[in-house]
């Protein structure tokens, strides 16, 4: 009886400590890896959804529609991104936006995106620009 009661606490502790270490799944890693968006002229989404936006770097307000994230140790084809579109429910073409953990972000919520638009494709999509971000902040 005595043996029992030791791998029970022996179990019980195993477990708790686990919890302890893993963290609840829902946890979100929230290290912010990028500075708040800066003082920089307006994007326009539609523009660069068509391909016609130019160069140079822009703030876009934006809501994160999609999180495309790497899990670590694994080789992907698609780079880390986010994808962004003007409202949090829509079916029309989104915005793919490079990003370094991309998990930072809160899907369907607005953020002002520090931007710097290229005129090469995005490798892994058709979108015709690639575009990188350089800071955000929440959008009021």
């Amino acid at each position: 009886m005595q043996m029992k009661q030791v791998v029970l606490v022996l179990l019980v502790g195993f477990l708790m400590s686990g919890c302890e270490i893993l963290g609840p799944d829902d946890e979100k890693d929230e290290a912010r890896t990028y500075p708040q968006a800066m003082d920089l002229p307006a994007a326009d989404l539609q523009q660069l959804l068509d391909g016609i936006h130019e160069n140079g770097r822009f703030n876009l307000t934006a809501f994160v529609v999609g999180i495309s994230e790497c899990p670590p140790d694994y080789a992907c084809l698609v780079a880390d991104n986010i994808q962004v579109a003007g409202s949090p429910h829509t079916d029309g073409p989104s915005l793919m936006i490079s990003a370094e953990k991309p998990s930072q972000f809160d899907q369907d919520e607005p953020y002002v995106l520090s931007i710097e638009v290229f005129g090469e494709r995005f490798p892994e999509s058709s979108q015709s620009r690639f575009v990188l971000l350089l800071a955000y902040s929440d959008a009021d």
